[in-house]
């Protein structure tokens, strides 16, 4: 039997074969990450043995419809300044109770999604507006697995988006009633009945 990093080296090469069959993106997201430019850093951080390969092995820049997967930069507390002379300054920590920020949902929600580097296999949490962890997935395995289905779940619908230019509640609701349901169906044998609704609001619902 493969272990847990083994299994996520594998469905690292699968999702990146997939995402070569889609058309959002950039072709420049999610490439093999050349050896010439590794990340040294890495190995100071805090990270599970699945969050070490992803960052050290792959560039992660990612804007999927709905998750945005964030670079391994975001990882780094950042000192954003807004305006000039007496400046308000905002420190951002993605660091929270052993876990870490590594996409967040690209919606009218917005909730973080968190790795937990301190249990094994990394368990995805989100995060609700007064800062509860709600645990996504019991893996990033199966995370990205998830990722995988999102992405058929759009190219297998293809045929049925509107045309382009459309205005943006035909996109809505091709979300909402086709791509939606297509992917919470396609999900149900990966995951736990009682997680479908969760995984399927995070992934493709407002």
């Amino acid at each position: 039997m493969k272990n847990s990093l083994e299994e996520f080296t594998n469905t690292l090469k699968d999702f990146q074969s997939v995402l070569r069959t889609t058309k959002f993106g950039s072709k420049n997201d999610f490439l093999d990450r050349k050896n010439s430019t590794p990340i040294t850093h890495v190995k100071e951080q805090a990270l599970s043995a699945e969050l070490s390969y992803l960052y050290s092995n792959y560039s992660t820049l990612l804007i999927l419809p709905h998750i945005h997967i964030n670079t391994f930069s975001s990882l780094h507390p950042k000192l954003h300044i807004f305006g000039k002379g007496s400046a308000m300054t905002k420190k951002n920590n993605p660091w929270k109770n052993g876990k870490v920020v590594i996409a967040h949902s690209f919606n009218a929600s917005a909730k973080k999604i968190w790795a937990d580097t301190t249990q094994e296999q990394t368990p995805i949490y989100v995060s609700d507006l007064e800062g509860n962890f709600l645990q996504l997935t019991s893996s990033i395995n199966m995370f990205f697995k998830l990722l995988i289905e999102l992405c058929k779940s759009y190219n297998f619908n293809r045929d049925k988006e509107p045309k382009c230019g459309s205005e943006t509640n035909l996109w809505d609701l091709h979300r909402e009633k086709i791509v939606s349901p297509y992917f919470a169906n396609s999900i149900k044998d990966l995951v736990p009945q009682e997680d479908i609704f969760i995984i399927t609001a995070v992934f493709t619902l407002d």
